[in-house]
């Protein structure tokens, strides 16, 4: 297994796709806040006074970027490339006889998930880091009071309702890698199933009244909702409630917890079935 995973590591820490997709984050935001502060020293501008509640929230905002439509296509996109290459690049017939699928499979999980995790992670600490630089540079007042403790508790919450998004969408797009054996697909039905899910949650209130049960039924069970209601509770500590013709819905976080963990695992335990009979020439 350790073997599996180190194989992965090597063939991916500096691949293209891990560049553009997964280091984006931590460069991106190295790029954008250098520019700005470069801009507004040169301006001589200064930035308004912050709260401390306001300061340590600001810089925990970086984990909407996974919640968000561009930061769920790109990991969509870098699993399809982890779990599709390998058919792309006719590899698959030179690993398979010589090791178990399952570790095959679960080293591509391991090695996709914690490179995605890390490249969020650094961004986010860059994130931080920046905004503290550029205040120090324009001489925009820090609040004080800030602890490491308030800073791991803020980033900890949003990070927490950022992976649950994270997963699924690398469980859908693995999924479709093994299905369709190519990249391109994969990438395009992790990136169709990601939007239906958000546009779901969204438009459902509003098409309730065509077909009651079935659009109430489907709220309930698909992860949608689920997602956000557990984002709602860990950054905000309450339900997300959502107001429906025919009443306001709402679901305990330990349901939606159930109902995501259902979604996410089955779907993978799946690709693992799918994989293991799979013929490989």
């Amino acid at each position: 297994m350790f073997d599996a995973i180190s194989a992965e590591l090597l063939k991916f820490r500096r691949h293209r796709a891990t560049w553009g997709l997964v280091w984006i984050w931590p460069l991106g935001v190295l790029f954008i806040l250098t520019v700005a502060i470069i801009v507004q020293v040169a301006k001589g501008e200064v930035g308004r006074p912050e709260t401390l509640a306001s300061w340590i929230d600001d810089g925990a905002d970086f984990w909407q970027i996974p919640l968000e439509p561009i930061g769920r296509y790109l990991s969509c996109a870098f699993v399809a490339v982890v779990f599709a290459g390998e058919y792309g690049w006719n590899t698959w017939k030179l690993i398979v006889p010589h090791r178990a699928r399952n570790s095959l499979i679960a080293a591509k999980y391991v090695v996709a998930i914690g490179l995605l995790i890390c490249g969020f992670t650094l961004g986010a600490l860059l994130f931080n880091l920046l905004n503290w630089l550029k205040d120090l540079a324009t001489g925009t007042p820090i609040p004080a009071g800030i602890t490491g403790a308030a800073l791991l508790k803020a980033h900890g919450l949003a990070a927490l309702a950022a992976l649950g998004p994270l997963l699924i969408s690398v469980a859908y797009t693995s999924l479709a890698a093994i299905l369709t054996r190519s990249t391109i697909a994969a990438l395009v039905i992790g990136l169709v199933i990601t939007t239906v899910e958000r546009l779901f949650r969204f438009f459902a209130p509003m098409l309730e009244s065509f077909a009651p049960g079935l659009i109430g039924g489907l709220y309930k069970v698909l992860p949608g909702y689920h997602l956000a209601n557990l984002g709602e509770w860990l950054t905000e500590g309450h339900v997300l409630v959502v107001p429906f013709p025919s009443g306001a819905f709402s679901m305990a976080p330990g349901t939606s917890l159930a109902i995501v963990a259902a979604w996410t695992i089955g779907l993978i335990l799946l690709t693992f079935r799918l994989f293991r009979r799979q013929d490989i020439n």
